[in-house]
């Protein structure tokens, strides 16, 4: 029986891996398309308007998340617990979203006025709603098609998103086009992207797409948890970028803005991950409780050999990062990055721990969680930024400050409430290593860094770690083996 189990354990560590293997090239691809256009929009732009577009996303980010009321969570599982019911699911989700989307653009309108935002940031504001609203909208889709457990065409149609985007936004800002064209222009290309994502449904057998109330009651009773979990994680950036924005000059959410960014683009390998695990590990809880406990740990002990080296890097070498955007003016974003390093670090563990703690039912608990973040938030920013602004000019240190604060509250709670049995004695003995060889590269760094130009320095870091994790054995031998095979008979079959 045992030879059994092994195929099995085999079989989904190769659905996991290949899930996350196209979303992880998807998020490298866009990466560098996605530094570029947030690079070209803060030097045309400038601190202070890239600061209204970085208020006005983030209030739209909040907003939206009644629009899509956990649906992004909940269209998925319910899908890979029922796939023959995924039309009506579908369909059912896009109705909810389309009659919601003008009522919280309406509140959100309101709530801009009442707080005595510009008429800029009002103007920001209602574009950015009508881009979140066919993001929604092509997010059922790819939400859809994971549930299949499938995501090379969500992968592809957010690569393709991103860089149709690109193509349009900075030909727009080299033409002289300010804040409300580069928004306005890409909402063509969203509708685009929208049409060619729907059509690709049928590749998944959906060929019908009809409305439900039992299926509306579904997605509503399994997403109501994630939308309490995405209001406290999406209220918290709400709160940091308000009180700057009241407390400190306008250019100081300019440079918050683009530290924030450039710690998002960072995230791109973690957010892969967790995009091709959910599904798995939703259906897999009510499977099998073994396999998902192999399936978690096999993630964490995967994700720390990325955490550190980002986090390590995004502390030693910010300039590198914010040199592409304008140093001159957004040079005070480094010592962010710099702070911001410990937070990547954090929220490299807490995403996946809140995967796992959400796949296993209790989301009540990591709502709960989230929610203490809001409050560790609302206290210290109202004390650090004037603080922070006092004595270094960037009120935007005492929100970084906050934020890796709260996080390490999270990973901590992440831990007690993960289910037991994920956390062996070799998951530690991996987690270890991998601090470890991030230490090695830490010193080396640190050694190098004054001697070498940072575009030298980085790279000779990176090797260090990587000939660190190899040696100690933070990186499993067997599974860069078992990675070295499935390339091989990836080539071989398209031979």
């Amino acid at each position: 029986m045992q030879p059994v189990q092994n195929v099995g354990d085999q079989s989904l560590g190769r659905l996991v891996a290949k899930n996350a293997l196209y979303l992880t090239v998807s998020q490298a691809l866009t990466m560098p398309i996605a530094i570029w256009v947030n690079a070209t929009l803060s030097r045309f732009l400038g601190a202070s308007d890239f600061g209204v577009l970085y208020l006005a996303t983030t209030m739209c980010g909040f907003g939206f998340l009644v629009v899509n009321w956990g649906h992004e969570t909940a269209l998925p599982a319910l899908i890979a617990s029922d796939r023959a019911r995924a039309g009506v699911f579908l369909g059912s989700s896009f109705v909810w979203r389309v009659a919601s989307t003008l009522v919280v653009y309406l509140v959100l309108a309101l709530g801009s006025w009442c707080l005595g935002y510009s008429s800029e940031v009002q103007w920001a504001l209602g574009l950015s709603a009508v881009i979140s609203a066919f993001a929604s909208l092509i997010g059922i889709c790819k939400d859809t098609i994971r549930g299949f457990e499938r995501t090379d065409i969500p992968a592809l149609a957010h690569f393709g998103q991103q860089l149709l985007a690109a193509l349009v936004i900075v030909p727009t800002l080299f033409l002289g086009g300010r804040l409300r064209l580069s928004l306005f222009v890409q909402i063509p290309v969203s509708m685009v992207v929208l049409v060619l994502v729907w059509r690709s449904l049928r590749t998944v057998g959906i060929s019908r797409v009809s409305y439900g109330k039992e299926e509306i009651k579904s997605l509503t009773r399994v997403g109501t948890p994630f939308v309490f979990l995405g209001l406290a994680t999406a209220l918290q950036p709400n709160v940091d970028a308000i009180f700057l924005s009241k407390l400190a000059p306008a250019e100081v959410m300019g440079w918050f803005a683009v530290s924030r960014r450039l710690i998002g683009v960072l995230l791109f390998p973690a957010t892969a991950l967790i995009g091709a695990l959910y599904p798995t590990l939703c259906r897999l809880h009510l499977e099998d409780r073994d396999a998902f406990v192999k399936v978690s740990r096999g993630a964490f002990a995967n994700i720390s050999l990325l955490a550190v080296p980002f986090a390590v890097g995004c502390g030693l070498f910010p300039e590198l990062g914010v040199v592409l955007f304008n140093r001159h003016s957004l040079g005070e974003s480094e010592a962010n990055l710099r702070i911001l390093s410990v937070f990547l670090f954090l929220l490299y563990f807490s995403m996946p721990l809140g995967t796992c703690i959400v796949a296993a039912g209790r989301h009540q608990a990591s709502s709960i969680v989230q929610g203490m973040c809001v409050v560790i938030s609302a206290i210290l920013d109202p004390l650090l930024v004037p603080l922070f602004q006092k004595h270094y000019g960037n009120g935007g240190l005492g929100l970084c400050v906050a934020a890796v604060a709260s996080e390490a509250f999270v990973v901590v709670c992440g831990i007690v409430l993960t289910p037991r049995g994920i956390f062996d004695s070799k998951l530690l003995k991996s987690l270890a290593l991998a601090m470890l060889s991030g230490a090695i590269m830490a010193f080396v760094g640190r050694l190098i860094h004054p001697l070498l130009p940072p575009l030298v320095a980085a790279p000779i870091a990176l090797l260090v770690y990587a000939l660190a994790a190899w040696v100690t054995g933070a990186v499993d031998k067997a599974q860069v083996a078992s990675l070295r095979a499935a390339i091989a008979r990836k080539f071989s079959s398209q031979r």
